[in-house]
């Protein structure tokens, strides 16, 4: 009796501990997980179980499927997949073409620097570093197959009631490169 006890109490313990700590989402871990060209079944396999997916939808105007996704945690992290149909006559997703993963967060929650920091040591040194506007700030990387990884750090007034407050959006970006052999400058938006 005490071990059926114990099987049981055990689970139920460890699912609340997890729980607990929704701040454990690491996007950088989960950025990486992706690359261009993954299939449809490679991209559900690494997407977390307990993710919410939208339901699969036709782009007709791209001839490509859309898939969102919203990520466990108790941020608002979301991504989105983009998958191209290679022009099978059945329609349907084939092939990695595009990803996102981006969330809102507070301006507490990471700074710039520090999220290029973690991209760095993910991906190597970035081709370009743009901190040029104030308020709109961009990093890009040269990853896998010639695709590249772009970050969009943003940042917009908060709420009314207090004006020193700041939103800040977050957004990694990996598209597939049109043409290899253009140049590591020009391909960074």
């Amino acid at each position: 009796m005490m071990a059926f006890v114990f099987a049981l109490v055990t689970p139920c313990a460890y699912g609340q501990k997890k729980a607990e700590n929704p701040e454990s989402f690491d996007p950088v871990a989960f950025v990486k997980s992706f690359r261009i060209g993954m299939s449809y079944l490679e991209v559900q396999t690494a997407l977390p179980k307990s993710c919410d997916q939208d339901t699969l939808a036709y782009l007709p105007t791209e001839e490509a499927f859309l898939l969102g996704v919203d990520l466990p945690g108790g941020l608002s992290w979301s991504a989105s997949f983009k998958f191209d149909t290679l022009d099978t006559p059945a329609r349907r997703p084939e092939q990695l073409i595009e990803f996102s993963c981006s969330a809102a967060l507070s301006p507490r929650s990471e700074s710039f620097e520090t999220i290029v920091r973690k991209v760095t040591e993910a991906f190597g040194d970035p081709v370009e570093v743009d901190r040029s506007q104030e308020q709109f700030l961009q990093a890009g990387w040269r990853v896998s197959g010639g695709s590249v990884l772009t970050l969009e750090y943003s940042t917009a007034p908060g709420a009314a009631a207090n004006a020193s407050a700041k939103n800040v959006n977050i957004e990694f970006v990996i598209k597939r490169n049109p043409r290899r052999n253009q140049t590591a400058s020009k391909a960074v938006a």
